[in-house]
């Protein structure tokens, strides 16, 4: 269990950020400059808040009402640093074993990351990648109660990054370890964690699971955030069981998705996620008439620049769905609009 609240006044920003989580990987979520690394530094003691509580599995390591400041070293955390942090006059070996010289678990670390071959290379002898993998093994043999995780793969290419996701996730769990990752990048957040917590300008906006919180932004901004690109404003025509008829401008009505309180008439923004076209009408969803701008291929999808009620809009079907839609460029076409894949967000107060 973790559970964190720090308050830190700074030079033209004030930071108060706080969460629960019992996830086996927490990820915080946010842009640049927004806190995300800051809270890593006080977990890990390098930063200390002015006012707060930071337990990690009920260990208390800061209170400023108890008056306890763990330092970094009796802190039993792990530390995954953006660039490695590797010693670089050593060998990959012995900057694992630095950690601990607990060989038994060495060679449960080595085999399971696969970096046997390389055990006796220096750090600048090895890829990106396997720098990595050396830089999780020798945060994994302190035997952390938690694991930092500093925006471990944000120079690494892709196809790397999809291998290196499963090498996380297998240590994580053969350890039972516990994780806190920082990243910019959503999709890691739904490949790798449990619980997000989003901040933006050193607070807390949102957290809850990575599913809940796409699917139900609290504010479009939040929304913009997560990879939201289709925003209409419209108003609340009708509400039933957590789906909200909106009539956006031009007259057409949408059925979406939402959290919480909404009363008919409220303003409301409407957001259409890119694969919310349906392959048939369903019980839940909208018919729209739309005019196609532009129809291209990528790969197994068609993207699609529409216009609906004047405004231009991206939607993603795949390839299997044109048999059922006249999809060219230039004609208007009828499509069905899945309600799950349409969220409707509250004015912001």
């Amino acid at each position: 269990m973790i559970n964190f609240h720090a308050e830190k006044e700074l030079k033209n920003f004030s930071y108060r950020v706080s969460f629960k989580s019992e996830a086996q990987i927490t990820a915080l979520f946010a842009p640049s400059g927004s806190g995300k690394t800051l809270t890593l530094q006080m977990i890990a003691g390098l930063e200390k808040p002015d006012n707060g509580e930071i337990e990690i599995n009920g260990k208390t390591l800061f209170s400023s009402k108890k008056r306890v400041n763990l330092p970094p070293q009796k802190r039993n955390v792990g530390y995954l640093f953006q660039d490695y942090a590797l010693f670089p006059n050593m060998t990959v070996e012995e900057n694992i074993l630095f950690a601990s010289k607990d060989r038994k678990l060495f060679g449960e670390i080595v085999e399971l990351l696969e970096i046997g071959e390389i055990l006796k290379k220096r750090p600048e002898e090895i890829s990106g990648g396997q720098k990595q993998r050396v830089a999780l093994a020798r945060a994994i043999m302190r035997r952390p109660e938690v694991l930092l995780l500093d925006e471990p793969f944000s120079a690494l290419h892709r196809e790397l990054k999809e291998n290196l996701y499963g090498e996380l996730l297998s240590i994580v769990r053969r350890f039972n370890q516990r994780a806190v990752l920082v990243t910019h990048d959503f999709e890691e957040v739904l490949k790798l964690s449990q619980k997000v917590v989003i901040i933006e300008k050193g607070k807390t906006v949102q957290s809850g699971t990575p599913d809940e919180v796409f699917s139900f932004p609290r504010t479009v901004k939040i929304a913009k955030l997560l990879g939201h690109k289709n925003f209409f404003k419209g108003k609340v025509i009708s509400v039933e069981r957590g789906l909200a008829v909106v009539e956006i401008h031009g007259g057409e009505r949408v059925k979406g998705r939402f959290r919480g309180e909404l009363q008919k008439g409220e303003t409301v923004t409407v957001s259409i996620l890119p694969l919310s076209v349906a392959l048939s009408p369903q019980v839940e969803s909208t018919r729209v008439e739309v005019l196609l701008k532009e129809v291209k291929k990528r790969g197994n999808f068609l993207q699609l620049k529409v216009l609906l009620s004047g405004k231009e809009m991206e939607l993603h079907t795949p390839v299997s769905l044109t048999p059922n839609y006249i999809l060219e460029e230039g004609r208007r076409t009828t499509l069905h609009l899945s309600a799950e894949q349409i969220s409707v967000i509250r004015e912001e107060k």
